[in-house]
């Protein structure tokens, strides 16, 4: 999980929600509480996978599509997290005399992508309507 991976759920639940309106990209970085950048560095991938339309011009903006709400959170997961490096992982050393040192990485990155595969998974029957509904549920008890 990472803050574009947030950012990404929150816009997309947010414009469910208001399906019948668009935000500019300022208007919505206030409402998902990141600055503008960061916002169209994501809007940007989710526009392109489908995920939201955007409108250019003077009274442009964001808004829900019919994909938005069945987006599912492995989607997601997929275009904000994979290949993104964290810094360094792993301890050891290829080079190293040490037994451990030396291959501890290697199996330690299996397990890394054994955890991936997993999380993707997790994700892949949870859809942005889920997320909504939860939320929806925990402030108001309502449904959409």
């Amino acid at each position: 999980m990472n803050l574009e991976f947030n950012t990404a759920i929150h816009i997309l639940c947010f414009l469910a929600r208001h399906s019948d309106e668009q935000f500019t990209s300022n208007e919505l970085a206030e409402k998902v509480c990141v600055n503008p950048v960061q916002l169209r560095r994501v809007t940007s991938k989710l526009k392109e996978a489908g995920h939201l339309d955007a409108s250019r011009g003077k009274y442009g903006g964001y808004y829900a599509n019919s994909e938005t709400l069945t987006t599912a959170l492995s989607d997601l997961f997929v275009l904000f997290v994979e290949g993104k490096t964290k810094g360094r992982l792993f301890t050891g050393d290829e080079k190293s005399d040490c037994l451990i040192s030396r291959e501890i990485s290697h199996v330690l990155a299996d397990y890394e992508l054994q955890e991936y595969e997993m999380l993707k998974q997790h994700y892949h029957n949870v859809k942005i309507a889920d997320v909504l509904n939860q939320i929806l549920m925990e402030a108001y008890d309502e449904k959409i």
